[in-house]
């Protein structure tokens, strides 16, 4: 059986749980509508509040789409599922893969959804709506590897999900969409090399004001953490994978 074969059937068994697919796009509507509403007008240093926080709320919701390929993963290859999956005529890592591809899809639609929504209903400036899903192609991306490098590495599942989550919320923090953050080298530092909200919102302002050698080497850390975290997702997956 052709691995590829199985999309259909992962994205059937994604729809059947529909009431977390529409939570994981329904919040975030509701997160950017009140937020939106709450600084319509608003300015700082000339530039519109609203414009930069809805960029980096749909960017920071890409952070969580792991969490749907977390549960798969481990639901087909850490409980007893596994043995039906072992059994099946198909390469299972490749059926893995699948499984990947079908969540960074459905972040990507996520993204494309607000992104429409909130230039269209809020007049966001994207700069490029063409642009902006490439970015948030990379985000989704990485935040997958990641989530599954901490499924990979840590048994109980429960903790590998809390790990994933404080991948979340502290990017967010050390973004200062909390709070400021003091003016310190190594928060710089995180927040230009390591950060993917940081480097990916970096990635769409620069595009949006035309700054594409920015753009581009924003473009070019997020493909470098991408590559980085899937060889170590690799790695850290053949050890564990039964």
């Amino acid at each position: 059986m052709n691995a590829f074969y199985t999309l259909r059937f992962t994205a059937l068994r994604m729809m059947r749980d529909y009431i977390t697919l529409l939570l994981l796009l329904i919040v975030p509507l509701i997160l950017v509508t009140i937020f939106s509403m709450v600084l319509a007008g608003a300015e700082q240093e000339g530039m519109l509040l609203l414009d930069e926080t809805s960029v980096k709320m749909v960017l920071l919701f890409q952070l969580f789409g792991g969490a749907i390929v977390m549960s798969y993963i481990h639901l087909d290859f850490f409980t007893q599922m596994r043995f039906r999956i072992q059994a099946l005529p198909m390469n299972s890592t490749m059926y893995g893969f699948t499984i990947m591809l079908a969540g960074t899809i459905y972040s990507i639609v996520l993204g494309l959804i607000l992104i429409v929504y909130t230039s269209l209903v809020f007049d966001v400036e994207w700069g490029s709506v063409g642009w902006s899903i490439f970015i948030v192609s990379l985000i989704a991306l990485l935040s997958i590897n990641v989530s599954l490098i901490f499924t990979f590495a840590v048994k109980n599942f429960k903790i590998a999900e809390r790990l994933s989550e404080v991948y979340g919320v502290g990017a967010v923090v050390l973004a200062g969409m909390f709070f400021p953050m003091p003016d310190l080298a190594l928060i710089n530092g995180i927040n230009e090399y390591l950060n993917p909200l940081t480097i990916a919102y970096q990635s769409v302002d620069a595009y949006r004001l035309s700054q594409m050698t920015q753009a581009w080497q924003s473009v070019f850390t997020l493909v470098s953490l991408i590559v980085l975290t899937f060889v170590i997702m690799l790695v850290v997956g053949r050890r564990r994978m039964p």
